[in-house]
């Protein structure tokens, strides 16, 4: 497998609406082979979210199950393109094109501002396995951030298992839509823009989907929600290493991810799966977050680690990837995520708030924000006050 011959299968792909074939129109932007790894990065501008998702899957259909072809990875360009000529009244619909006269010189209707433009820090917080706290550091973290400054929004995009709404205590709430975009609006707790599946589907309907329908809702959760200006945007994942991973890693500009774990063995095996994941699409890993790492007696205050020590460390050491906190195990923490009163917004102060603080402190060490100004006399104020 050659670029020749990748080139000769993409030009194939037809782009709809137009009478021109992806090669010829000048909407390969590279080619890239790496062992039996192709990427092909894709000009897409002046098409519509329906019309860049069928490109994408002829191009995968094109690709896939080619000899020499393991691997097939996607991105695209939005921005790289002039915008098409205006159709025949004079309107330009995004995957239209082709016409030109009849209506004169009429401008072309520009696309929407894009949904992710205004989100400085795309935050995804992952974990190799299910079972390990993921969704309640995402819940927690998302606070914490919140609580020192950070305009902060949290997208669930655990498909199969949505649990931030019943975390967060709007388990009942429903997205609006814009009247302008055309786009969700979040759905608003404790002052932390919220988006979920779990708003969508019914809570004893199963998600039965196969992967290119979790790649089309991770995408449209991505374009088609009014998220606005954050300072960080908290993305809950799907546990494992699937098609949601991959599909955020291609079409968002991730600063970076979090990998969540237990001490226990059977978990860091999973969880340096993910890490390697996430290296392996280029996304920066930003740290380990090892909840449920110990346990403190109420009675007298003995600490005690029920699931093991010293592995999530040993992990970092060996992957050179560094420790953001380590979570207590504690019913504080699972009774708030029951009740929809996460224990950053109940009990800040406490040893689990704490832990969840620390973690946020963390990633705003990597990943800094200019908070406003009021915002930031008060952070300084709680800063001293620890």
């Amino acid at each position: 497998m050659n670029r020749e011959t990748i080139e000769q299968r993409l030009a194939a792909v037809a782009l709809p609406g137009h009478d021109e074939d992806l090669v010829a129109a000048g909407r390969v932007s590279e080619i890239e082979i790496d062992g039996g790894e192709v990427t092909v990065v894709l000009a897409l501008d002046g098409f519509d979210r329906e019309a860049r998702h069928a490109i994408e899957d002829a191009v995968l259909a094109a690709l896939e199950g080619q000899e020499g072809v393991d691997d097939v990875l996607i991105e695209v360009e939005l921005e790289s393109m002039p915008e098409p000529p205006p159709a025949d009244d004079g309107v330009t619909m995004y995957g239209g094109g082709g016409g030109g006269g009849g209506g004169g010189s009429k401008p072309a209707v520009k696309p929407p501002k894009n949904a992710l433009s205004e989100v400085r820090h795309l935050i995804a917080v992952a974990s190799g396995k299910g079972g390990v706290g993921k969704s309640t550091v995402a819940v927690n973290l998302a606070l914490a951030l919140k609580a020192r400054g950070a305009r902060v929004g949290l997208c669930d995009l655990d498909i199969y298992g949505p649990s931030v709404p019943t975390q967060m205590g709007v388990a009942k709430a429903k997205p609006g839509v814009s009247a302008s975009q055309k786009r969700f609006v979040p759905v608003e707790a404790y002052g932390v823009s919220v988006m979920s599946i779990g708003f969508l589907v019914d809570d004893d309907t199963p998600v039965i989907w196969r992967g290119p329908i979790v790649s089309s809702v991770v995408k449209q959760f991505l374009e088609d929600v009014e998220w606005g200006a954050l300072d960080y945007l908290v993305i809950d994942m799907p546990p494992g290493t699937g098609d949601a991973q991959l599909t955020l890693s291609q079409s968002a500009p991730l600063t970076g991810a979090i990998i969540v774990t237990t001490p226990s063995e059977l978990a860091l095996i999973d969880a340096v799966k993910g890490l390697q994941m996430f290296r392996k699409v280029d996304t920066p890993v930003l740290g380990l977050v090892e909840n449920m790492s110990h346990y403190i007696c109420e009675s007298c205050g003995h600490e005690s680690h029920p699931f093991n020590t010293g592995g999530t460390e040993r992990v970092s050491a060996q992957f050179e990837v560094g420790m953001l906190g380590h979570i207590p195990i504690d019913h504080a923490i699972q009774r708030g995520g029951d009740e929809g009163r996460p224990v950053m917004a109940t009990a800040a102060d406490s040893p689990q708030g704490k832990g969840f603080d620390a973690v946020a402190a963390a990633v705003i060490e990597k990943c800094p924000f200019q908070a406003e100004e009021g915002k930031k006399k008060g952070f300084l104020a709680n800063l001293f006050k620890r």
